[in-house]
């Protein structure tokens, strides 16, 4: 029972992923989960059930990432808080593709979203400021400039996968997610930030050819 749920719950997201919502019937899920509509229906009897479900894996997923007692002191721990962003919004496109349809279709859903999009932008100004303590980052030149920079870099992870859908671009695309994002926050280093980020985080984008 719980296997034959796992593998819908698994298509789903797949078809989620390559389709859109809109475009994914219930009928297409079972086909591609190999059984019956009326068998999907015992588990999922509507399309929102489903997707609820299915915002729920990605809510145990990305809880521990969003945590606010999740501690990232340097640029190399931040770095990798990327990496599990840019994870899970490869691993669920659709979530991030379908911002319209989840609010209009369903915003029970959405609201669930909005929380993680509030939660990530908390969480990185919170190390942004942190940064500006450690000497890392130079001080506010004007009220609020971290939390503009915090939102712009959500903009930057909740949109990345709608640019390159629309753009068709391919090929090293979390190393360019990456130095995108890093941008926004290069010309906010002190001396010894630009220091800690020659040291630590340019070698690797220097190893996949993103920068010279």
């Amino acid at each position: 029972m719980k296997k034959t749920k796992n593998r819908i719950l698994e298509k789903a997201i797949f078809l989620f992923n390559e389709r859109g919502i809109p475009n994914v019937k219930l009928q297409q899920i079972a086909d591609a989960s190999n059984i019956s509509v009326g068998n999907l229906a015992y588990h999922f009897k509507f399309k929102e059930d489903l997707l609820r479900t299915v915002a729920n894996v990605i809510d145990t997923e990305i809880a521990p990432i969003m945590d606010e007692e999740k501690h990232f002191p340097f640029l190399i721990d931040f770095d990798n808080q990327l990496s599990h962003y840019y994870s899970k919004i490869n691993k669920y496109a659709f979530y991030f593709l379908d911002v319209v349809e989840l609010e209009r279709s369903y915003p029970s859903i959405h609201q669930q979203r909005v929380q993680y999009i509030n939660q990530m932008i908390g969480q990185i100004h919170r190390w942004t400021l942190e940064n500006v303590e450690k000497g890392i980052f130079r001080k506010e030149i004007h009220d609020e400039q971290y939390v503009h920079t915090a939102h712009a870099i959500w903009m930057i992870i909740s949109f990345w996968m709608t640019q390159k859908k629309v753009l068709s671009k391919n090929g090293l695309d979390e190393e360019k997610f990456k130095i995108v994002v890093w941008n926004q926050l290069l010309p906010n280093f002190t001396e010894l930030g630009l220091m800690e980020y020659e040291a630590l985080i340019l070698p690797q984008l220097r190893d996949v050819g993103l920068v010279v």
